[in-house]
């Protein structure tokens, strides 16, 4: 696995941002995303290397050296994403609060979006090698 790739760290309880992770899986151009769940000891190993990020309620993109949080994640990630989807990235020209004001609504209520007894879909053995345990 290629810890140059860009890194998205996800709550693996939250059914959203597994749904979120399928949408990535199927609408990146390339296979470049690498994931990992909160819940993983390669994120835990992240938190301790980066404290503040245990009070952030967000999902994390490791990119290089650079952590993103809240809506500049949401910006980064969508630049590895197939047309229309990468014109997420035209929201960098939003005011960061009125985005990260916004990020953090839905992430309040993230739990809502998703029925619970929506199935899951397994990643392919060749997506399986981009996540981190």
């Amino acid at each position: 696995m290629d810890l140059s790739n860009p890194i998205l760290l996800y709550d693996g309880s939250c059914g959203f941002c597994q749904q979120s992770v399928q949408f990535i899986l199927q609408n990146e151009r390339d296979e470049t995303v690498c994931f990992a769940s909160l819940q993983s000891d390669f994120a835990s190993q992240i938190l301790k290397e980066h404290p503040f990020l245990q009070t952030i309620d967000s999902i994390v993109v490791l990119q290089g050296k650079d952590v993103l949080v809240e809506s500049d994640a949401v910006i980064a990630l969508s630049s590895y994403l197939k047309s229309p989807y990468s014109l997420g990235r035209l929201l960098k020209m939003v005011p960061k609060f009125s985005r990260d004001a916004l990020y953090r609504l839905v992430a309040k209520h993230r739990h809502r979006f998703v029925r619970n007894n929506e199935s899951c879909l397994l990643p392919s053995p060749q997506q399986r090698k981009r996540f981190f345990t």
